[in-house]
């Protein structure tokens, strides 16, 4: 029932919740039809943050397979040429793949990347709410991401926060 759902965002939301309740052949299959629903989004950003959903369940039971999908992703992402749409997609995928470090690690550079392209409130706010994320990540990425926060009490907050061997 939930592939046969005309809109592909909600077919997409539909099949992942779907193959929560599956195993095996099945789940996979769900899956597969979910991240193809997710494709058929005619903007990358959504692409990346449909794709968020049957991800989320992929990196618990094949965080190998999630790997590639995740990899296909940050292809596509990079394709968005709005740093801000960008940079909301890779922050979807990045507190998607928080529970299993191996995967947020892929994410992260390229959310910093998107992050230190672009400039305004709406920036700095995605900055602040990735902030601990780059911190577990990449240590090494958060002054340059903190000097790129709008001057002001929160760009010094940020920048109190990275531990010394991160200066």
């Amino acid at each position: 029932m939930a592939g046969t759902i005309p809109h592909a965002w909600y077919r997409c939301q539909a099949l992942t919740a779907a193959a929560e309740q599956l195993g095996g052949k099945e789940q996979m299959a769900a899956l597969s039809a979910a991240f193809a629903a997710a494709k058929e989004q005619s903007e990358p950003n959504r692409v990346v943050t449909v794709a968020c959903w049957p991800v989320r369940v992929l990196a618990a039971v094949k965080p190998q397979l999630a790997t590639e999908w995740i990899s296909e992703l940050l292809i596509v992402a990079e394709t968005e040429h709005h740093n801000l749409r960008r940079s909301h997609a890779l922050q979807s995928l990045a507190f998607v793949t928080l529970p299993y470090p191996k995967l947020v690690k892929i994410v992260t550079p390229a959310l910093v990347e998107a992050l230190l392209g672009g400039h305004g409130p709406r920036i700095d706010r995605v900055i602040r709410d990735t902030f601990e994320i780059v911190r577990s990540t990449h240590p090494q990425l958060l002054r340059s991401l903190a000097l790129h926060h709008k001057a002001g009490r929160q760009q010094q907050k940020l920048l109190a926060a990275i531990p010394c061997e991160g200066i």
